[in-house]
C-alpha cells in the first residue's frame, strides 16, 4: 500500500555511516521533521511495534500510522528498511556509505560496546530497557544473521549496498558520504545549497555520549547495583529474541 503523504526521503544507510549528519542536513534543507533511529526510546508506540514486529509477536507493521507524520526518515531500524521502501515507493532514497573496515570498527567501538557495557547491564530491569535492547538485538540479528565476526559483518554491509543499488532506480538514488557535503544532496533534492556549514560528523559525539553513560553508572549506587545484579544474573540471550 502506497501513500501520498509520509517520508519524501528515505535514508537507508546502516547506522555509523553518517546518519546523524544526514538527519541534521535534511532538517536544514527543509525536509523536517526527519525521523532518526535514536528517537525510538522516546516514542512508546513505535518502540512497542518495533519490539513486537522484530520479535515475531506481530506480523504486520503499522508503517503509515507511525511514519506518515515525517517528511524524511534516516537511521531506520534495518528490519524496517524494506517495509518503508514498499510503503513509500516514490520516495527518494539516500544510501549513506562508508569504508567497510572503518564502519566495522565504529560499530564495534560504539554500538556493540554500548550494548555490552551499558544497555544490557543497566536497563534490563525496566520494560523500556528490555524493549529497546531487544530492538537493537533484533537489528543486529537482521543485519548479520547472528554472526558478528568481522568478515560476515563486512560482507553483510556490502550486500546491503548492492541490494539497494539493484532495487532503487538510479534517478531516485543518491549514494552519499558526509564528506561529500551539501552540493550532491542539494542537487539530488532540487533545493538551493545552504550558506551554513555542513553538519559535522557525529562520531566523536557518540563516543562522548558512551563515556558519559559509563561515568554515570560508575558514580551512582543504583546504577552500580544494577551492574552487579546483571553480572550475577548473566547476559540476556539475544538469540532467544
Amino acid at each position: 500500500m502506497s501513500s501520498e503523504i509520509g517520508p519524501q526521503i528515505l535514508g537507508v544507510g546502516w547506522c555509523r555511516t553518517g546518519t546523524s549528519s544526514l538527519k541534521v542536513a535534511l532538517d536544514i534543507l527543509g525536509f523536517g521533521p526527519c525521523f532518526h533511529g535514536r528517537f525510538i526510546p522516546y516514542l512508546p508506540a513505535l518502540r512497542k511495534h518495533c519490539y513486537a514486529y522484530g520479535t515475531g509477536k506481530q506480523q504486520d507493521f503499522p508503517v503509515h500510522q507511525l511514519f506518515d507524520q515525517y517528511n524524511a526518515a534516516v537511521d531506520i531500524p534495518a528490519g524496517l528498511i524494506p517495509v518503508l521502501m514498499d510503503a513509500y515507493p516514490t520516495a527518494k532514497v539516500i544510501l549513506t556509505v562508508r569504508d567497510p573496515e572503518s564502519w566495522y570498527r565504529s560499530v564495534q567501538e560504539v554500538i556493540v560496546r554500548l550494548h555490552k557495557r551499558v544497555l544490557r547491564p543497566f536497563f534490563w530491569t525496566t520494560q523500556l530497557g528490555r524493549q529497546y535492547t531487544a530492538i537493537i538485538g533484533w537489528g543486529l540479528k537482521y543485519m548479520f544473521k547472528g554472526d558478528m565476526s568481522r568478515d560476515n559483518c563486512i560482507r553483510a554491509f556490502n550486500d546491503h549496498t548492492e541490494e539497494v543499488q539493484n532495487r532503487v532506480p538510479a534517478e531516485r538514488l543518491l549514494i552519499w558520504r558526509p564528506q561529500d557535503g551539501w552540493e550532491p544532496l542539494a542537487k539530488f533534492l532540487e533545493v538551493p545549497v545552504p550558506s551554513t556549514p555542513f553538519p559535522a560528523p557525529q562520531n566523536e559525539g557518540s563516543r562522548e555520549m558512551l563515556g558519559q553513560m559509563l561515568k554515570f553508572i560508575r558514580r551512582h549506587p543504583l546504577a552500580s547495583m544494577g551492574m552487579r545484579v546483571y553480572d550475577h544474573r548473566g547476559p540476556l540471550d539475544f538469540n532467544a529474541i
